[in-house]
């Protein structure tokens, strides 16, 4: 009942604040001005991602392959990214909706931070004041995580003086600003992004949660968590992992056994019932990005699917040992017609119909797979071991687990070898995390065999590896350096 209320609060409010710009224009005497710390906290929700803004960089990663022999073609608009082509957009379309999207996000943020930099609250305020606020900086990083990571290199010493994204800190809309919007030193990106999740854990401190379509210390200690350790902060990432992970164990999958035994495997999760709809759901922390049920792998017959080397990492255990596989099993009879339409995998994460889902922005499990991860870099290869037996024991069959031991490696780099295979299946498909794992793991060389025959590759440190400013900021500062092809 409450998601029904919240999805109903969030449609008022996109008609509401359909045009941020066009509300903030309005003069004091029109009732929608915001005005009250309340009318600042339904700006804020307005602010939040309503739109995919990650969802298609899964297709240039090798979690994905495409199945020709199904009975859809691949959309135009989806092609760019399966081939890595210069730029996303296809011809005619100067607009980036994830740069937009982001942009839009960063612009909700500084109106807030702006107004209430000139406020002091009074005394029945003051809480919602530092929630809205704390949010606002969360927000802000949030969006400018994304960006620098889609839009700019990677965080490594040697990067630290390229070229980031342009970064206003007031209420500055970068999708409308035609005055050459500057893109600023990635070092600063970065550290500015550290500084605001600074501020947002102060005030959101101690502050109860309310839905998990908004940010509160728990999501913002996991989003801290990733930040470190995308910059290579081992402590901070593992102190907070540790801090979600006690607030946050992750549900026992062996739990939605009776269920499938009810249904068969073939039938357990399909049109009308996601993974997402078990007990599983109580892992997600945070929803973003709009509705998936219909995303790009939304339909057996769709072209895009899982790839198999994905679904190969849930077999280690034998065949249906581990309840991630029924995330992408087709059960697709091989040599059917049945079977090549739908190929070998499917993505069962969300049901196609009947029951709504927001895209996963963060989970519980990624916490103890940053922090196994975080371990095994600083040579705490035990403890990342830990780690892994506290995810698996959750995952696998009861009849089939066996805790995994340190003789179980050759050396440090085979555990945290392991460590970022269970963090590929854990999060696949999750808020862009592969691709953007993908970038800061070196950056690998991905082949894509597409039609005719063609074998599309995105070579080892490939420019690629960063998305091309749009043609709709081109327009707006002509004097912006592009990055490079």
């Amino acid at each position: 009942m409450k998601k029904l209320l919240y999805i109903n609060i969030l449609a008022v409010l996109l008609i509401t604040f359909s045009s941020c710009k066009k509300l903030l224009d309005i003069k004091p005497v029109n009732s929608m001005k915001p005005v009250s710390v309340k009318d600042y906290e339904s700006l804020l929700i307005g602010g939040y991602p309503r739109n995919d803004y990650f969802f298609k960089t899964e297709l240039m990663t090798d979690n994905v392959y495409v199945n020709l022999n199904s009975g859809y073609q691949p959309e135009k608009a989806n092609e760019p990214w399966f081939i890595w082509a210069s730029s996303m957009q296809i011809d005619g379309v100067k607009t980036d909706p994830y740069w937009g999207e982001l942009y839009k996000s960063v612009f909700y943020a500084n109106t807030i931070l702006d107004n209430f930099s000139m406020r002091t609250p009074l005394p029945e305020e003051k809480e919602l004041y530092e929630k809205v606020k704390g949010e606002a900086y969360a927000l802000r990083a949030y969006s400018y995580f994304y960006l620098v990571n889609w839009y700019a290199d990677t965080y490594a010493p040697e990067n630290l003086q390229a070229l980031g994204v342009p970064m206003p800190l007031t209420a500055v809309d970068v999708n409308v600003n035609t005055t050459n919007n500057v893109r600023q030193p990635l070092s600063v990106v970065w550290k500015q992004i550290v500084s605001d999740l600074e501020e947002a854990s102060k005030l959101l401190a101690g502050k109860p949660a309310t839905t998990r379509f908004r940010f509160n210390s728990n999501t913002l200690d996991l989003f801290k968590a990733r930040v470190a350790l995308f910059m290579g902060d081992y402590q901070t990432a593992i102190a907070s992992a540790t801090s979600v992970m006690d607030a946050s164990p992750l549900t026992d999958l062996n739990g939605i056994q009776d269920y499938i035994d009810s249904e068969g495997n073939q039938y357990a999760f399909t049109y009308d019932f996601g993974f997402i709809d078990t007990d599983y759901n109580k892992e997600i922390l945070f929803f973003t990005g709009g509705k998936a049920n219909n995303n790009i792998f939304y339909y057996s017959a769709y072209p895009f699917k899982p790839s198999e080397e994905l679904l190969t990492l849930t077999k280690r255990y034998g065949y249906l040992t581990d309840y991630r596989q029924y995330i992408f099993e087709s059960w697709g009879v091989p040599n059917t017609t049945d079977g090549i339409t739908k190929g070998p995998t499917m993505y069962c994460m969300y049901a196609t119909q009947q029951r709504d889902s927001y895209y996963i922005g963060m989970k519980a499990s990624e916490a103890y797979v940053t922090r196994a991860e975080a371990y095994a870099r600083t040579n705490q290869g035990k403890l990342a071991i830990a780690d892994l037996n506290l995810v698996l024991q959750k995952r696998i069959k009861k009849a089939n687990y066996v805790p995994l031991k340190m003789a179980d490696f050759a050396d440090n780099n085979a555990i945290l070898k392991r460590v970022l295979e269970e963090r590929r299946v854990e999060t696949a498909f999750d808020a862009g995390l592969r691709w953007l794992d993908l970038r800061r793991l070196g950056k690998p060389e991905i082949q894509h065999a597409y039609k005719n025959g063609v074998i599309y590759t995105l070579k080892k440190n490939d420019p690629r590896y960063l998305l091309q400013i749009p043609p709709s900021e081109i327009n707006n500062s002509p004097e912006m350096p592009l990055n490079p092809r």
